[in-house]
């Protein structure tokens, strides 16, 4: 419709925009309205409804007479008489206003259907209006189109018009820039040409038009890796499309597989690796990615995207000879004789679905051992990029270690996996999703497996180059030889780098003192010690009456505060060892000492430094005393392993000035102090529990008469092997330490007599409150 208007008074023309929000239209007369454009017939027959290339419109859907029933405005496309196969038809349509009631629709039809080809609308709601583009491939040469343009009104008996604000259309006729089209149906192959020992093929294309696909095509053959990559390059701008693929096998319908990218994410770099298993012509399809429910997606004239395909030969070598995909192919090596030997294997994973597995056994051997493990990455391999992963999400490739259960996949062995600890056993305080992990691998399809560790690849700034990528597994004396088997694999099975890798596995000797301790028990026992005194002096170095000597082999050790959203040390988030990191325990009888019985406590431990002089772990003390004056009257030790408040009794290393045992809750910050002094010498990192900690025995712990230490590895960063020393003794009591602010030394609380002379002492050594 085109109005032609004479000058209105102001009234007529506020009438006139009442009248656009939809209700009943104005009288006739108030506005002179020349109505064209109104029909099929007057948009191929008037001159007036034909669309010029390149030339815009501005027209009103507007109401006159007593018309009620939603304008419409047709208009006509003259096709010319070279049109081909690649000829588009572009319109665009646009209020241009910042509001408006109509929700503008355009719609294409062919001269004499009423089928549309093509369709769009605004539905822009109380929003800003939205431009319509419509980009048409139509090929009939020296005919005509109609374009039909109407309100879409969320009320169908209630369209909208707007007699104040035009509407803008027009049309352009180009040529597609896709040079392959038509290739929606029958694929632009895609011709291989030999570089070196690789064979690569290009291609590229647009989606330029709505719901656009373009196939590729090219042969591949039985055994070779084919890498597939599609691009669609930063041109500044979010394109209209979300970038997908489909890579078919050869009967052109069975995916090998598909991805997207996601919403709003330029350039959009889209790729996989596959190992062809089916020999013949495979095809690659592009298009937009269209979720369910979601409108067909609109094509961009302006965003192109390429295609490479790349056909490699299989180099993982343990692929070549086998195939290790599986737990009944994994490559094996067999330790012999007694622990001290060391085995490797190598891998890479060089395709989506790759799973390397590889098998070491141990033979028989009656004393306690450990198992180390370790990936590391060669540098070397890398024929093409690792693929890319979604916005935000890091690599997660995978080291698992499993023994098993059965062969047979029966529900009894899977259930007895399951449920007992003594089948396979579960570390549920150090990680409270090991119920469903080891649930998830006794009903693997492959075996009935029990998981014994996961590393998984974390932050790479935190674990740079796979450093967490390393464990100890305790193997216990055993009279049969036994199966350890390796996984390495990504997360999902849906990634791969084509890197090399490295699986060094080691059987070592245990901690002599372990071995000793054990003497063939199920379980370790505590290691008996004496406390022996030191009088008013310090813990002599190097006097074997107050020292205690181990190593802490396998697991990966506790995280201070457990964190296990970040992990500390080595251990990731999601790493897991089945048996609990080892722990040397250590049984102290404690003096007997007459009335006040407190004692000073001095405490003080050290760990090995690595040959680079790098700190391999500290060490956390958890404390177990026994309770000599049991407030039920009976002679019962009670084991007290908590504060007071419920804490656990834990000594480990924190340079945080604290608050210590003796102090109030009115003692000013300015007198705390660090509760540990850190040493680091040439060959061993010592921790000291400082002299302000009044780190002391309570007069009902030396009645009770022993003291339990469980020492284990806290932070571990490595798992070289290493030494720690233990060094523990009592004294006189109190003693004092010297204040923050360098003034007079300070004495610990030490105990009262009763002040009516009785033989009783208040005050004192309250260490645990």
């Amino acid at each position: 419709m085109r109005l032609r208007t004479r000058l209105l008074p102001l009234a007529l023309l506020l009438l006139a925009a009442c009248s656009s929000e939809g209700d009943d239209p104005p009288d006739a007369g108030t506005v002179v309205v020349e109505d064209l454009c109104n029909s099929r017939d007057e948009a191929l027959t008037n001159a007036d409804c034909e669309l010029k290339p390149g030339v815009a419109v501005e027209r009103f859907l507007a109401l006159s007479g007593d018309v009620k029933a939603g304008d419409e405005d047709w208009y006509s496309i003259r096709v010319p008489a070279n049109a081909n196969a690649r000829t588009l038809v572009h319109v665009t349509g646009a209020y241009l206003s910042a509001s408006t009631p109509v929700n503008l629709s355009v719609t294409v039809y062919e001269r004499d259907k009423n089928t549309a080809l093509v369709g769009k609308s605004d539905q822009h709601g109380s929003g800003a209006p939205k431009p319509l583009d419509i980009v048409l491939p139509y090929g009939t040469p020296d005919t005509q189109l109609v374009v039909v343009v109407r309100d879409a009104p969320t009320n169908p008996a209630r369209p909208a018009f707007d007699a104040r604000n035009p509407y803008r259309l027009m049309v352009e006729l180009l040529e597609n820039p896709d040079t392959n089209e038509p290739n929606d149906v029958t694929p632009t192959p895609i011709a291989l040409a030999a570089q070196g020992a690789v064979q690569v093929g290009t291609g590229k294309g647009y989606l330029a038009t709505d719901n656009d696909v373009d196939r590729f095509s090219f042969p591949l053959t039985a055994g070779k890796i084919a890498y597939v990559k599609v691009t669609a390059p930063d041109q500044g701008f979010v394109p209209n499309f979300r970038l997908s693929y489909e890579l078919l096998r050869p009967n052109g319908t069975e995916k090998e597989s598909e991805g997207n990218v996601l919403p709003k994410v330029h350039p959009g770099v889209l790729a996989t690796a596959r190992k062809v298993k089916v020999a013949g012509t495979w095809t690659l399809v592009v298009k937009g990615y269209r979720p369910a429910n979601d409108p067909v997606p609109a094509g961009d004239l302006r965003q192109p995207y390429e295609v490479e395909v790349r056909v490699l030969d299989e180099a993982d070598p343990q692929d070549q000879s086998g195939d290790n995909d599986t737990y009944a192919k994994a490559v094996s090596q067999d330790f012999a004789g007694a622990p001290g030997t060391s085995k490797s294997f190598t891998g890479r994973l060089g395709y989506v679905s790759d799973r390397d597995w590889f098998t070491a056994r141990v033979p028989v051997f009656g004393e306690p051992s450990v198992l180390r493990y370790r990936l590391v990455p060669l540098g070397t391999g890398g024929r093409f990029e690792p693929l890319p992963l979604p916005l935000g999400q890091l690599a997660d490739r995978q080291v698992l270690v499993f023994t098993t259960v059965s062969t047979s996949t029966t529900a009894e062995q899977r259930a007895a996996c399951s449920s007992s600890p003594a089948v396979c056993p579960r570390d549920a305080r150090e990680h409270p999703d090991a119920p469903s992990l080891v649930q998830t691998y006794c009903n693997s399809a492959e075996a009935v497996l029990c998981i014994q560790s996961i590393r998984e690849e974390g932050d790479p700034a935190r674990f740079p180059g796979l450093s967490n990528f390393q464990g100890a597994l305790q193997v216990p004396p055993h009279t049969a030889a036994l199966t350890y088997h390796f996984v390495v694999q990504d997360d999902g099975t849906n990634w791969a780098d084509d890197r090399d890798y490295r699986l060094e596995v080691s059987w070592e000797e245990d901690d002599t003192e372990e071995v000793t301790t054990y003497g063939g028990a199920p379980t370790e026992p505590a290691r008996t010690r004496v406390l022996n005194g030191v009088g008013a002096g310090n813990l002599p170095t190097g006097n074997a009456n107050f020292e205690s000597k181990g190593q802490l082999s396998h697991g990966h050790g506790r995280l201070r505060g457990n964190d296990r959203a970040t992990g500390l040390g080595v251990r990731g988030p999601t790493d897991y060892d089945a048996v609990p990191s080892d722990t040397d325990t250590y049984a102290y009888t404690l003096p007997s000492r007459t009335a006040p019985e407190d004692a000073a406590w001095l405490v003080q431990w050290e760990v090995d430094n690595l040959p680079d002089g790098g700190t391999p772990h500290g060490l956390a003390l958890d404390l177990t005393f026994c309770d000599g004056s049991p407030t039920d009257g009976g002679s019962t030790c009670t084991p007290v392993s908590t504060t007071s408040t419920g804490g656990a009794l834990t000594l480990a290393y924190s340079a945080s000035v604290m608050r210590a045992w003796h102090t109030t809750a009115s003692t000013p910050l300015s007198s705390y102090q660090a509760l540990y002094q850190l040493e680091k010498t040439a060959s061993t990192t010592r921790v000291t529990v400082a002299p302000y900690a009044c780190a002391c025995l309570e007069r009902r712990f030396i009645k009770g008469g022993t003291l339990k230490v469980a020492v284990s590895a806290t932070e571990r960063s490595d798992y070289g092997r290493v030494g720690y020393t233990l060094r523990t003794g009592w004294g006189d009591y109190p003693r004092g330490f010297t204040a923050p602010d360098g003034g007079s030394p300070t004495q610990c609380p030490a105990p009262v007599a009763q002040a009516d002379g009785g033989s009783g002492f208040t005050g004192g050594c309250q260490f645990t409150q």
